[in-house]
């Protein structure tokens, strides 16, 4: 029996998400990444509104405006996606325990031996469109197939909000009519290359010669094309396994020569750090403060810790004997960054000593942990960290 692999990706995932935290937002050409005047800032996520204008993700935010002046242009909520993600990954985790995040907002999901428990695939993949839906008030489109990447291709082709199912052994007469340029891995370079040699649709790309394709794309690039316009791919889900650093940066909407502004953002950085850490289980020994200059030079300063740690009091600590080193070039600041390493598992070990001190800091971060786990990150603040809205760090 071949594998089916499920591809689940998230529709317009940054843009649904704050529309579903703002029921006012739907329906409007709503542009997360940047307000109006971030110039330097990219388009994160576009409603599918603001598609229609011809706005795409990753374009800069100055160009979505001439495309959709009238767009409802946001900053990037920090945190928030995240945290919608990991809940999202536990109502997967309700269908199968083999699953492998291909980023914040797409998964693959080996289903072979969870489909007779809902009756059939389509009937799997409802179960889960419905609980996303009714928890998260958002959409998502699912592909099946027998491998990871005609499943993508498949959630593509029904987007938004679609299920598409490729039996076994109808991948390459799926994919034969469509676009070469919706193979994954063929930009759009590769794509103009093949269609000036005449080769526009997938189908046809299946028949062209290995040797000429090795011309110009090398033999792997060669093999791997041809592979994957007969419909072949991995099948193979790996978890992720323990993450080796945890980080979090922000670019100011202006440089900035103020520590006294400054400071209070990078120690919200170290927040959002901090949280990720104990919500992954795991604790860091290394903390290293990320600074670029107005002329693009970027320095790292880093300590490490007497004890691995996962509380916000210890890692602020340590970012406290950093900053003198960050202002000692005396330059303006264009971004920051709170970068953890060298990361374990999180034993509770309590320390010799301030132990009374540090079981307090615990009790603390349970408290606040379990009310943004309610509310949203936001939802808390430590107090001397406050940024003012102006320079309020933006998901990066």
């Amino acid at each position: 029996m071949s594998k089916r692999i499920l591809h689940i990706d998230m529709d317009a995932f940054f843009a649904s998400v704050e529309s579903a935290r703002d029921p006012s937002l739907r329906g409007k050409p709503l542009i997360v990444g940047g307000n109006l005047d971030d110039l330097r800032s990219v388009v994160s996520s576009a409603s599918y509104e603001a598609r229609r204008y011809g706005v795409r993700s990753a374009m800069p935010i100055a160009q979505a405006k001439r495309l959709c002046p009238h767009g409802v242009f946001m900053r990037c909520s920090r945190g928030v996606y995240g945290e919608a993600s990991r809940r999202i990954q536990e109502i997967l985790e309700t269908a199968t325990p083999h699953i492998q995040m291909a980023s914040i907002d797409e998964a693959n999901l080996d289903i072979t031996g969870s489909i007779h428990l809902f009756g059939d695939e389509e009937k799997l993949a409802r179960h889960i469109k419905n609980a996303i839906l009714e928890q998260e008030r958002i959409t998502c489109t699912i592909g099946v197939a027998s491998n990871k990447m005609v499943a993508k291709v498949a959630a593509n082709e029904c987007k938004p909000d679609g299920f598409l199912s490729i039996a076994p052994g109808a991948e390459r007469d799926f994919l034969a009519p469509l676009s070469v340029g919706k193979l994954p891995g063929v930009g759009p370079h590769a794509k103009e290359a093949l269609e000036n040699m005449g080769v526009m649709t997938i189908g046809r790309l299946a028949t062209v010669p290995e040797p000429t394709l090795k011309r110009m794309f090398g033999e792997q690039g060669a093999a791997s094309l041809l592979r994957a316009a007969c419909g072949m791919g991995s099948d193979e889900i790996t978890p992720q396994d323990q993450p080796k650093s945890i980080s979090r940066e922000t670019t100011f909407p202006e440089d900035l020569s103020d520590w006294r502004v400054i400071e209070p953002v990078v120690f919200r950085l170290a927040e959002h750090c901090a949280y990720a850490l104990r919500s992954e289980g795991l604790e860091a020994k290394r903390v290293t403060l990320k600074t670029r200059y107005a002329d693009f030079q970027t320095k790292s300063f880093a300590k490490t810790l007497s004890d691995p740690t996962a509380l916000d009091v210890d890692i602020m600590a340590a970012l406290r004997e950093l900053f003198p080193k960050a202002q000692a070039r005396r330059a303006r600041v264009r971004l920051v960054g709170v970068h953890l390493s060298a990361l374990s598992w999180n034993q509770h070990q309590m320390r010799l000593f301030n132990r009374e001190k540090m079981e307090k800091w615990e009790r603390v971060s349970q408290t606040v942990d379990t009310v943004r786990g309610k509310l949203g990150f936001d939802a808390v603040h430590v107090g001397r960290v406050l940024p003012d809205s102006k320079h309020a760090p933006k998901d990066k």
